[in-house]
């Protein structure tokens, strides 16, 4: 805890376009706060944030405000109000630095978060708390302990894993692509970058909007969102906007046409080092041909390819979802740490 101040020195700000200068402190705040807490996870760049402040979704509104003492930004908050779906829902991440901990920032910040869900009559709240899993990298527990104190409880237990791109052996991950394109007669890969093909946008669309409907919830309040091909091409372009990279691969079932697998992974403006799994979905319909195993190593090719540099891709899965789990072990992601996805409904 910082020493010299109290709770009414604590200012709470707005960030907007307006005054994107203090884009600086808030990318300092996570930096700060995430180095301290995950280890191998990094914060976004600068040119990042401001261009999601520039360039919102017409999907959903931010809400992102920053605590200040002395003109200093030294917490954040972001709050992800859906406007297409799950209007009822509040999502957010919620970061202090670590000198200006147990001192009302947090507090302050949530209660403005609160404060503007109530006036837009949401009545659900979801963020997230890492937990230990292996007690020779442990992870601070002061997140599920302010989470739970401010009448959270615990939803669903996901697990962040990290892949090294240079773990397995190039002659071991060939294998396994082999052997899973055995299983995999009748379909063909289409990939791209940015663009999804006209002829497969409609396809994609639709396993988007079954992500919630398919993986894991455990608990949490999250209804199926409503994606169609205008909603894929307004985030592409979006992401572009944004100077992101969107590398994707999806397996086509050759007689019929139909998209039966699709994964996604993304990399933010100036970032040569990590980049972020999205979507990974295979149609159940065709399900039991390994098209998860040749999403992955594929579209990890693909992203070396764009970004030769690239060591890292992050990603998460819900501790029970064992099928996901083993296809990311054998292409070599390996568990950081545990995500306690935490809810609380007014």
């Amino acid at each position: 805890m910082r020493e010299g101040f109290t709770v009414s020195d604590i200012e709470i700000v707005k960030l907007t376009q307006a005054n994107i200068g203090d884009a600086d402190g808030w990318t300092e705040v996570l930096a700060a706060s995430w180095g301290a807490d995950l280890p191998n996870f990094p914060a976004p760049s600068v040119a990042e944030l401001v261009g999601s402040v520039s360039r919102p979704s017409v999907h959903a509104r931010m809400e992102r405000w920053m605590a200040k003492i002395d003109g200093r930004v030294v917490g954040v908050i972001e709050g992800n109000f859906g406007l297409t779906d799950n209007t009822h829902l509040v999502e957010f991440e919620l970061d202090v630095h670590p000198d200006f901990r147990r001192s009302g920032v947090a507090t302050a910040l949530l209660a403005k978060l609160e404060e503007l869900g109530a006036a837009d009559g949401r009545t659900t709240y979801i963020s997230y708390a890492p937990d230990t899993i292996d007690p020779a990298a442990p992870r601070p527990d002061a997140g599920q302990k302010f989470l739970e104190k401010n009448g959270f409880v615990k939803g669903l237990d996901e697990i962040r894993r990290a892949a090294d791109l240079d773990l397995v052996p190039a002659a071991e991950l060939d294998d396994l692509l082999a052997r899973a394109w055995e299983k995999a007669d009748g379909y063909e890969l289409v990939q791209w970058v940015n663009r999804c093909p006209d002829d497969l946008v409609d396809g994609v669309a639709y396993l988007d909007g079954r992500l919630i409907t398919d993986a894991p919830s455990g608990d949490l309040d999250l209804q199926p969102q409503k994606v169609d091909a205008a909603r894929i091409r307004e985030n592409e372009v979006r992401a572009i906007s944004r100077g992101q990279l969107n590398v994707d691969t999806a397996v086509r079932h050759v007689a019929s046409g139909a998209v039966a697998g699709w994964t996604n992974i993304s990399v933010s403006a100036g970032q040569e080092e990590h980049s972020w799994q999205g979507i990974t979905i295979v149609d159940p319909d065709h399900r039991g041909h390994r098209i998860g195993t040749i999403l992955k190593i594929e579209n990890h090719r693909l992203l070396r390819a764009y970004r030769p540099k690239m060591k890292w891709v992050q990603t998460w899965n819900a501790e029970v979802n064992d099928f996901m789990i083993s296809i990311n072990e054998a292409v070599g992601y390996r568990a950081q740490e545990r995500w306690i996805a935490y809810q609380k409904k007014s």
